[in-house]
């Protein structure tokens, strides 16, 4: 038995350390915000204790499912930001901007971001004719008759906005930046591996575009040590995918 764990550690002495923290936290940081985004689950666990209020708070949708979907902003951007941030900050000693965050612009960003919102428009606006779509977008649900397009929709978006920039780092950034030393080129196709799975439940053809969109999005990255084309396409997507799920379903007026 000795001997295996001999070996065992023999063996991972020899790995890059900063490949494996940022893989295993992955696994880590993944699996808690699968599980801890159910909120009823939380607001189970936490009914027998003093903060069985806030268990309420995430889980009461008389008006509508702000609160909850705030919750759920919350755990990924810890996991998504706060964590791989103290990692970077306090347990490799090394500087936060070095991983996708450098205060610069890729090459052409704003031809290669007209060139990027032309292609993906239209096929948002396509998808967003589908029964899958409808049902899924927007995550917002309103349910005491107040208009969507209002207060409520607006710090929505701004709350989701947020999400997409932790996103944006913690697979453009920290991912694709923590294994580049070790392993080159191919951090960008084993980023995209995670970063597909999180769209699992979600329309196929949605599904799908994330392995491409990753690939890109981490290859600019790579190159140019930005994350921000992604940051803004993401946002523009997504505020699009949303207002034309309520068009399509007669919300808008």
């Amino acid at each position: 038995m000795l001997d295996v764990l001999a070996h065992f550690r023999r063996d991972i002495s020899a790995l890059d350390r900063r490949v494996i923290i940022a893989l295993v936290y992955t696994a880590f940081g993944l699996a808690c915000t699968y599980y801890l985004k159910n909120t009823e689950a939380v607001a189970g666990v936490l009914y027998d204790t003093p903060l069985k209020w806030f268990g309420d708070l995430i889980t009461n949708t008389s008006n509508n499912n702000l609160a909850g979907l705030a919750w759920w902003v919350t755990l990924v951007t810890t996991v998504y930001v706060v964590g791989p941030f103290l990692i970077i900050r306090f347990g490799w000693k090394a500087n936060v901007r070095d991983f996708g965050l450098l205060p610069r612009m890729e090459p052409g960003f704003w031809k290669l971001l007209a060139a990027c919102t032309a292609v993906m428009l239209p096929l948002v606006y396509l998808m967003s004719l589908t029964g899958g779509f409808a049902a899924k977008y927007p995550f917002l649900r309103i349910y005491n008759g107040e208009p969507y397009i209002g207060r409520t929709l607006l710090i929505w978006e701004l709350i989701y906005f947020i999400q997409f920039f932790g996103l944006e780092f913690f697979f453009r950034g920290f991912l694709v930046h923590s294994l580049k030393r070790s392993l080159g080129l191919y951090s960008i196709f084993i980023m995209t591996v995670p970063y597909c799975m999180i769209h699992f439940g979600k329309p196929p053809a949605e599904t799908l575009a994330a392995i491409a969109a990753g690939i890109f999005l981490g290859w600019l990255s790579y190159r140019n040590g930005s994350i921000w084309l992604g940051m803004v396409l993401h946002c523009t997507v997504a505020f699009s995918m949303d207002i034309l799920a309520l068009y399509n379903k007669g919300l808008v007026f």
